[in-house]
C-alpha cells in the first residue's frame, strides 16, 4: 500500500511522525525544520512579533468562460511572519522551486504588490536563505 500523496508526501504514522513538532503536523519535513530551526528562536528572542500558518490568498477568482466555470486560483503561505519592527514577510519554503511555483509568486506579487514574499530555502553549506 503506497501512503504517498499526489506531491510524493510520506502519509505513514512514521511520515507524519518526523513532520510534526508541538503536536502540529506541517507539510513538509523542510517546513517543520524551518520552524523549528529559524522561526521559533526568533520568536523566543522577540524578534519576531507573530507568525500564521497557511494563510490563503486569492490569485484569481473563479470565473465562467463558454458556459464552464472556472474554480479560482488560491495560494497558501507556509507562514506569514511580523516581525517586532514592523515589518511583514510572506514565506513559502522549498526544497526545490518549480516553475508552478514561480508563476504563483509572480501572481501573488502582482496582486498584493505591497505584502513581501520571499521563497526560503536551505543548502548545508549556506543554511537557510531567502531568495
Amino acid at each position: 500500500m503506497n501512503n504517498r500523496s499526489k506531491y510524493n508526501v510520506d502519509n505513514s504514522e512514521f511520515g507524519k511522525l518526523k513532520r510534526t513538532y508541538n503536536g502540529i503536523l506541517y507539510d513538509s519535513q523542510l517546513e517543520c525544520r524551518f520552524y523549528v530551526e529559524y522561526l521559533l528562536p526568533k520568536l523566543k528572542k522577540g524578534i519576531i512579533k507573530d507568525i500564521r500558518r497557511q494563510v490563503h490568498y486569492e490569485l484569481l477568482p473563479s470565473f465562467i468562460y463558454k458556459d464552464k466555470k472556472h474554480r479560482s486560483i488560491e495560494y497558501i503561505s507556509d507562514f506569514d511572519v511580523l516581525y517586532n519592527d514592523g515589518y511583514f514577510v510572506v514565506i513559502d519554503v522549498k526544497g526545490m522551486i518549480k516553475p508552478i511555483d514561480r508563476l504563483k509568486a509572480k501572481l501573488f506579487k502582482y496582486k498584493y504588490p505591497d505584502i513581501n514574499f520571499e521563497f526560503v530555502r536551505y543548502s548545508k553549506e549556506h543554511g537557510w536563505y531567502f531568495n
